[in-house]
């Protein structure tokens, strides 16, 4: 932008028949630049239109913040404060990429305006954001979650449930899908989702896992008398009316085990 000035104010003249006026000198004068005030324009870098709404954030050579405002219809923005000797310049608006200047010397924009060029945003699809949590309500961590489309049996993506229970999926296409969500403690479940192409946040509602009848297991050490383990030792379990349901052998360790047990009493027999 070159130098800037501002209106004048109004003159009104009124020509009546067979009569002629001549309007006073008109004198441009100069936009009084604060010293504290950073101004300038923001346009569309393809179509080199103005963008209203962009917001313009001042920032210090760390990007700590310093002060903001928002582009007008004509894509004109002015930001006041107390700036240091070096600032940053982030511009962003819906629909455009980001951008973020390198550091500038403050005393360099005296009298000066900034232009700031943003480009349409590639289309990334929408994003799918769900919750998981048990039966008592509490986020499940550290869940599977698995997402296809249609029919296909190929995962589409898969991530995992944050400490909070939290998960996200991005880049999702307009399509029908469906999202596993699996546990080694819970029983799985399965979403069935439509993504549509106005709607790019999804919002599911949370699901609420059931946690799955874990079996008991039985295991332990065989040794003889001297407490050395024996290996391959003869481990027979039997239930409450002594009879044998499950048998095994000891490892090298001396090391048994019994598991998938249904809620009883067992007792154990070796040789």
């Amino acid at each position: 932008m070159s130098k800037t000035v501002v209106p004048t104010p109004p003159q009104t003249v009124v020509i009546a028949d067979e009569n002629q006026e001549i309007l006073e000198k008109v004198v441009l004068n100069e936009m009084t630049w604060d010293e504290n005030a950073v101004m300038g324009n923001v346009s569309d870098k393809h179509t080199g239109k103005p963008i209203e709404g962009v917001c313009i954030k001042v920032c210090d050579q760390e990007f700590n913040p310093i002060a903001f405002n928002f582009s007008d219809i004509d894509g004109n923005f002015s930001i006041e404060g107390s700036f240091s000797q070096y600032i940053r310049i982030i511009a962003a608006k819906k629909g455009y990429e980001t951008i973020s200047s390198d550091a500038i010397l403050t005393e360099s924009l005296n009298k000066k305006a900034l232009n700031l060029e943003l480009s349409p945003a590639p289309s990334h699809g929408a994003v799918i954001f769900g919750s998981i949590k048990d039966a008592q309500q509490k986020p499940i961590p550290a869940v599977r979650v698995t997402i296809f489309r249609g029919q296909s049996l190929n995962p589409y993506d898969f991530t995992f449930t944050n400490q909070e229970g939290l998960y996200i999926f991005d880049n999702i296409e307009p399509g029908i899908y469906r999202i596993s969500i699996q546990s080694q403690n819970y029983i799985e479940r399965i979403l069935n989702i439509e993504a549509v192409r106005d709607q790019p946040i999804i919002t599911l509602e949370p699901v609420y896992l059931k946690r799955k009848l874990l079996k008991g297991t039985i295991y332990g050490i065989i040794t003889d008398k001297n407490n050395v383990p024996l290996s391959n030792a003869l481990v027979v379990l039997c239930n409450g009316n002594n009879l044998p349901v499950q048998f095994t052998y000891t490892n090298e360790d001396g090391i048994y085990m019994f598991y998938k047990l249904e809620p009883g009493t067992y007792s154990i027999i070796a040789k």
